[in-house]
């Protein structure tokens, strides 16, 4: 285990993600008393919402390694080409009405790898029919798709306006389906947007994992799920909450 992980925590940012209704997942880097160490490598990430949600990896060549001051002197897990964890939440867990009007609002601080061209951010659920939830900043060669249940226009929005470049240095990251509306924003703007979302799930089993993507790479430092419709409000705090607490400017 990493030597005094305590005096590497980010400082307090007075933001505690339990004050907003409806959180189901809170995975945080910096609370290294919810990390299964393994040597340098972690192989579970412990769900801090009080749901159970953790995020595993049994296997050793595949688990994300711990990084104390990866991330703006911070610490962070980075996720090579074969490493994934995966998380016990399911979509129907994380997704309120996922097959009427999904509504899921996911918040976390993170960046790519220094070469844009090679790394990316991805999340989301594996690709059943119609279970599809994924985020990538740099996905097939493009910037980027968020999917909410499947790839065609109802339930995709992108590509952005920003490049993989944008995404290389630490970032709060926020992405929501609020039944039609849809929005990707990054420090606190909104980059994407979409009003008319209409696909909805019929799968509602697949687990939400970190990376997505095959080969993608990535650092994770934290992340936290609500199955809820945030105010733009609530948004706000939480962006800013995370933001403070990994010296990230947030507009």
């Amino acid at each position: 285990m990493p030597q005094s992980p305590r005096l590497l925590r980010p400082r307090a940012s007075g933001f505690n993600p339990k004050s907003i209704s409806g959180l189901k997942l809170w995975l945080d880097v910096a609370n290294t008393s919810s990390l299964t160490f393994n040597g340098s490598t972690v192989s579970q990430v412990n769900d801090l919402s009080g749901n159970g949600f953790h995020a595993t990896q049994g296997t050793a060549n595949n688990q994300p390694t711990y990084q104390a001051t990866g991330a703006n002197g911070k610490p962070t897990l980075f996720f090579d080409t074969n490493d994934i964890i995966t998380t016990t939440a399911k979509i129907s867990d994380y997704v309120l009405s996922p097959t009427t009007s999904p509504t899921l609002t996911l918040i976390m601080a993170a960046f790519q790898p220094p070469t844009a061209s090679s790394g990316t951010i991805s999340f989301g659920s594996d690709n059943q029919s119609n279970g599809r939830m994924f985020f990538s900043t740099f996905f097939g060669g493009v910037n980027f798709f968020f999917d909410v249940v499947t790839a065609s226009a109802g339930g995709r929005m992108g590509p952005l306006s920003l490049t993989a470049s944008d995404y290389t240095s630490p970032v709060i990251l926020t992405a929501y389906r609020h039944g039609s509306q849809m929005r990707f924003r990054r420090n606190g703007v909104d980059v994407a947007a979409k009003n008319d979302a209409s696909a909805v799930f019929s799968a509602t089993t697949a687990a939400l994992r970190f990376p997505e993507a095959a080969g993608a790479s990535m650092y994770l430092s934290e992340c936290i799920a609500y199955a809820a419709a945030l105010s733009s409000s609530d948004i706000s705090k939480a962006e800013r909450g995370l933001g403070k607490k990994w010296g990230i400017s947030v507009a």
